[in-house]
C-alpha cells in the first residue's frame, strides 16, 4: 500500500491490456505503443480479482475481449475500473475504480505458475457461470494466433463436456502425450463436466502452456462467446 494517492493533477491515462498478475508483476500493452513490465504495490488484490469477470474489458477481436485498465505513465499508476456500473441514475452512470501504484520490475516471487494456475481456476469458473470460453495466448493488441490454449464447455447429446484445445502440440507433457495425433494441427482433451474434472483443467492447461517458454505476464486471458 502507498501513503498518498498515486495520481496527480494534470495526469492523463491511456487504455492498456493487462496481463495476469503473478509473482508480484503485471505487464501492460498500449495499443500501437509500448509494452512494459511492472512490479505492483498490491498484487494480491489484483490477482484475486482477475478472471472473475468484474474488471473492465476491451475488445480484442470480434466477440473476444481482454481485461483492461487505464495507465497513467506520468505517475506510474494503474486505474482498474469495474466492468459494470455501480449506479445508474437518469443519464448518469457511476463506475468504481481502484488506483494501484506501479514500479520498476524486480526479481519475481516464487511460485509464479502456481499463482497463475489459481487465477486460471477462477477464470474457468467464471466462464462456466457466464457461458463463455477462455483462451490463454500471447498478450498484446497485435498478438499472434498461436500458441494458444482454449477451454470451453460443449453441449453434447450425453451432457456437458469440458474441452481443452492447444497449439502447438505439447510433446513431453505427461497427460497430453497419449492424446497426441501425428500430423494433426491441434491437440484436444475432453471429459464430462463435473466438479472433479473441472478441478484438473487449470493443471492440464498449465502443462501445455509452460512449453511455450513464455512467462505468465507475457500472456493474456481472452474471453468470448461462441
Amino acid at each position: 500500500m502507498v501513503d498518498q494517492f498515486p495520481l496527480h493533477v494534470g495526469d492523463s491515462a491511456v487504455t492498456v491490456q493487462v496481463s495476469p498478475c503473478v509473482g508480484g508483476h503485471v505487464r501492460t500493452w498500449i495499443d500501437g505503443g509500448e509494452s512494459r513490465l511492472w512490479s505492483i504495490a498490491d498484487p494480491d488484490w489484483l490477482r484475486g480479482i482477475q478472471g472473475t469477470g468484474v474488471i473492465g474489458r476491451t475488445r480484442h477481436e470480434r466477440d473476444r475481449f481482454r481485461e483492461a485498465a487505464m495507465l497513467s505513465e506520468q505517475s506510474d499508476a494503474l486505474i482498474v475500473q469495474s466492468r459494470f456500473p455501480s449506479k445508474v441514475e437518469a443519464e448518469q452512470v457511476e463506475i468504481t475504480a481502484r488506483v494501484i501504484q506501479l514500479g520498476a520490475p524486480t526479481s519475481p516471487g516464487h511460485g509464479t505458475y502456481e499463482e497463475f494456475q489459481d487465477l486460471l481456476a477462477r477464470a474457468i469458473r467464471q466462464c462456466i457461470d457466464s457461458n463463455e470460453f477462455l483462451v490463454v495466448e500471447p498478450g498484446g493488441w497485435d498478438s499472434p494466433f498461436e500458441p494458444y490454449c482454449l477451454f470451453m464447455v460443449a453441449a453434447e447429446p450425453e451432457g456437458l463436456v469440458n474441452v481443452i484445445e492447444t497449439v502447438p502440440t505439447p510433446y513431453g507433457a505427461t497427460h497430453w502425450e497419449p492424446h497426441i495425433v501425428p500430423n494433426r494441427e491441434t491437440t484436444n482433451l475432453s471429459a464430462p463436466t463435473s466438479a472433479q474434472t473441472l478441478d484438473v483443467v487449470p493443471f492440464l492447461m498449465i502443462e501445455a502452456i509452460v512449453r511455450w517458454e513464455l512467462e505468465p505476464w507475457d500472456l493474456a486471458l481472452t474471453f468470448g462467446r461462441r
